[in-house]
């Protein structure tokens, strides 16, 4: 027993020094993603500070409302959720990009009845199970006639993050009502939980699923009777299960389940024969459920073909490679491609593996793990802003404004990200001081601990494999939130204290403000991008062969004006471009014998157009499209049903990436929002 009470608090040390070593690497966010131009170190860490201060205001404030009053600001704070998401759900509709693209062309074409699956899922086998979970949810908005799918699984989506928010906010209620108004509150203003909820893939079907199995863990250790450890049981095993068929790192919450389990004990009478059981029951879970859903996958005509998927080791190897922090690249899964048989391509991923590490050696090895960890959770946003590069639907201001607004929400899922560890960190060394881990914290730690270690290690790294740890964040913050030593205290002997503070405070966020100010120098050139079809190079590199003097026309609407065209990636054209209103009279004409593929074309209002490529060489051209069962875009080219070409549309913009304007403004917010939090918490100290 003393050996487990041991182990469980050098875990719970471990944990809570995990997330410090996660907190100092996010004060440095990576760049390398679409996320940039961050706020300086100081500046985030003071951003942190006044979070921690609203949040203790907040949860002091929360702590003296009545049972009645509780009970209101709880459906309150429901509203609003439900409010918000509903608005985000109807008002953006993400348009499938990439991996999404695939999968949702195959789920529609499963609708419709075709078993024929699309050569990328041979290649990566486990999109397959998402893909049915998708098709179903097709299948029932078809047989609830609902047309307009994108804002019913937006919907979809947003229930099933709630179910995930409501599971932990029942548990927080028993225990302190003021605790589950408090998570409802770090809910609502968790930006990346809005932008999942908008991308239909398998990072937002198991986000629920770690909440889901470390409340059914907690009653399963609190059971007592055969009855209730059975049914706690057999829930633990199929949300384990559901998990790692959804999404195969979810291999390392089965791992941390399995060491809590035997690490910490339980209440049952006998408490090595639950142990002993729960682990059986897994295993058969395990077992049962990939092979129904083997039989699933044959049965909609998809069988694993071992020649074309991608060994586990061509993963590894590709993680090590130096020149991509970790993260996926086209060019090792083209090399990977090439090898004939599942034997070669093993043969290869374990050589290069081999090859890559000596090249590296000691330094740079340890180089490249530091890399992939700030790749992984350094960034707050866990690429919120990236899994989403274009909308179908979404408001006109935040299509001409979403560089700016896409920078204030990523400077503020940052500063909450940090807030988010260190009081994570703050109660798992509390809870070491007192020798007494929650069952809670413990899991979700393990499981934090091993997502890192998988993905920093052994596999490719991309910060939207860091999501889960969202979820866990949010409700330790809930359920672990302590106020922090008051020094204010002491300004009942002075009351030049919270002055003091005060003006450090000001002197700090000074020289913050001084270290920032190439916000408003530094020029953001990014164009503002008004129509993105960018599918049909990535994995099938479709081409639509023209014909010399053959033109190929794509209609296209836009809500914005717009001045830059790119095909394809913008190379030269044996031909010529012509932009034409939907009326028909041409309103711009490339020049020269091979123009570049990107123009840039006197500005043009917000209309209904259509481009038109024309080939006036004497061979063949090509231009890459996407084929799609359902529409990239109001219309696909025309004589070419359900094809679409890849093009993008843009508006030129050059600018800082603040104004003077807003810059002060959001540092004089950040001055003032502070100072009320000093001034507040010293009113508390005097009048409480």
């Amino acid at each position: 027993m003393k050996i487990r009470q041991h182990l469980t608090i050098g875990l719970g040390g471990l944990i809570s020094l995990t997330l410090l070593t996660v907190f100092a690497l996010a004060l440095w966010p990576v760049v390398i993603r679409v996320d940039h131009d961050w706020l300086q170190p100081l500046a985030l860490l003071i951003g942190c500070a006044i979070y921690l201060g609203g949040v203790g205001l907040l949860f002091r404030g929360l702590h003296r409302l009545s049972n009645r009053a509780n009970r209101v600001v709880t459906v309150g704070l429901w509203l609003i959720l439900l409010i918000i998401q509903l608005w985000v759900a109807t008002a953006w509709v993400a348009a499938p990009r990439a991996d999404l693209y695939f999968v949702h062309q195959q789920a529609v074409s499963l609708v419709k009845g075709s078993y024929d699956w699309l050569p990328y899922f041979y290649t990566y086998p486990n999109n397959v199970s998402y893909t049915l979970v998708l098709a179903g949810l097709l299948k029932v908005a078809n047989m609830l006639g609902i047309t307009d799918t994108g804002v019913f699984l937006n919907i979809v989506q947003f229930i099933w993050i709630d179910l995930g928010v409501l599971v932990i906010w029942r548990e927080l209620k028993h225990r302190n009502p003021a605790r589950s108004n408090l998570l409802m509150v770090l809910v609502i203003t968790a930006i990346p939980l809005y932008a999942y909820g908008l991308n239909a893939y398998s990072d937002t079907a198991i986000l629920p699923l770690a909440l889901f199995a470390i409340v059914a863990f907690r009653h399963l250790r609190h059971a007592n009777t055969w009855q209730r450890i059975t049914w706690w049981s057999i829930l633990l095993s199929l949300v384990l299960t559901a998990a790692l068929l959804l999404k195969p790192n979810f291999l390392v919450l089965i791992i941390a389940a399995l060491m809590v389990l035997w690490f910490r004990a339980n209440r049952s009478p006998h408490q090595g024969t639950t142990r002993a059981v729960t682990t059986l029951l897994l295993l058969a879970t395990l077992a049962t459920g990939t092979g129904l859903v083997h039989n699933l996958q044959k049965s909609h005509g998809y069988q694993v073909d071992n020649d074309q998927a991608l060994p586990v080791m061509s993963w590894v190897a590709m993680s090590w490679n130096p020149d991509y922090y970790g993260q996926y690249n086209r060019h090792d899964v083209t090399q990977m491609m090439k090898a004939p048989t599942k034997e070669a391509k093993a043969t290869l991923a374990k050589q290069t593996l081999i090859d890559r590490l000596h090249e590296l050696g000691t330094g740079g090895i340890l180089y490249h793990l530091m890399q992939k960890a700030r790749l992984f959770i350094a960034n707050g946003t866990f690429d919120s802003f990236q899994i989403n590069p274009a909308f179908t639907r979404a408001p006109n201001w935040y299509r001409q404004h979403r560089a700016t607004s896409d920078w204030f929400l990523a400077n503020w899922c940052q500063i909450s990200y940090l807030a988010l560890l260190l009081v994570n960190a703050g109660w798992g060394l509390q809870q070491v001081r007192r020798r007494h881990l929650s069952t809670g914290y413990l899991l979700g730690g393990v499981f934090i601990i091993g997502l890192i270690c998988f993905h920093v290690i052994f596999w490719e790294t991309e910060e939207r494999y860091a999501l889960p740890l969202l979820p866990l964040l949010l409700a330790g913050t809930a359920a672990g939130y302590r106020q922090p030593l008051n020094i204010l205290h002491y300004s009942e002997r002075s009351r030049w204290l919270p002055l003091g503070m005060a003006a450090a405070f000001t002197v700090l966020l000074s020289l913050a403000a001084w270290q920032s100010s190439g916000l408003m120098t530094h020029s953001n050139s990014e164009p503002v991008s008004v129509l993105s079809q960018n599918e049909g190079r990535y994995y099938q590199n479709h081409r639509v062969r023209l014909k010399p003097n053959a033109s190929l026309t794509q209609p296209f609407t836009t809500t914005l004006p717009f001045d830059q065209l790119i095909v394809n990636n913008g190379e030269r054209f044996p031909g010529q471009l012509t932009l034409k209103k939907a009326n028909g009279r041409t309103v711009w004409q490339s020049k020269g014998k091979t123009p570049l593929l990107a123009q840039i074309l006197p500005l043009q209002p917000a209309g209904k157009y259509t481009l038109t490529v024309t080939n006036h060489g004497k061979r063949r051209a090509k231009l890459i499209t996407a084929p799609a069962d359902y529409d990239l875009l109001p219309q696909s080219l025309i004589g070419h049903p359900h094809q679409y070409l890849r093009f993008e549309v843009q508006q030129s913009s050059v600018a800082p990436v603040l104004s003077n304007g807003k810059f002060w403004l959001l540092f004089g917010g950040m001055w003032l929002t502070g100072l009320l939090v000093v001034d507040r918490f010293y009113w508390y100290r005097r009048h409480i």
